[in-house]
């Protein structure tokens, strides 16, 4: 009987992984939809708040003259002054773009997403992010953003 438990187990459990994942992937890209669709508002203070009130946002570079690589740090504040200067000087209408290609419950209320976003399909420009999100009430909110802002080849 004892065999029988570990062998529907080893059957089983894949196939449950599997769908966590699917479910968390598709949840995740419904969430990254809606985000494009708030980002092309160009509303500062909306955005900032789709984060936790501890969130973060690593913003990462290369420094144009040195090619090194460089990490910018934001807090909460930090990132509503960020989105208000990407807003700022945007005359035109966008339509940005967020693909999920991989994401995970870690726990009931606390997924990681891994994708790219294309700030104007128009234009080329992709950039990989990966997402910390929890789950407060009926929100998932943003706790950690990592943000690769480096030109793809």
């Amino acid at each position: 009987m004892k065999r029988f438990a570990i062998l529907a187990l080893t059957v089983v459990f894949p196939y449950t992984v599997l769908a966590q994942e699917k479910d968390a992937k598709s949840l995740a890209q419904e969430i990254l939809d809606k985000g494009s669709a708030l980002f092309d508002t160009r509303d500062s203070a909306a955005m900032a708040a789709t984060y936790t009130e501890d969130a973060q946002l690593l913003w990462v570079d290369k420094d144009s003259s040195t090619g090194e690589i460089k990490v910018s740090v934001k807090d909460r504040a930090g990132i509503e002054s960020l989105y208000r200067d990407i807003f700022k000087d945007a005359k035109e209408k966008t339509t940005s773009k967020n693909t999920a290609e991989f994401a995970r419950f870690v726990a009931p209320d606390l997924m990681v997403i891994q994708g790219v976003f294309q700030p104007d399909v128009s234009k080329p420009g992709k950039f990989p992010f990966v997402q910390m999100r929890v789950k407060q009430g009926d929100k998932w909110l943003m706790k950690n953003l990592q943000l690769y802002v480096i030109e793809q080849k």
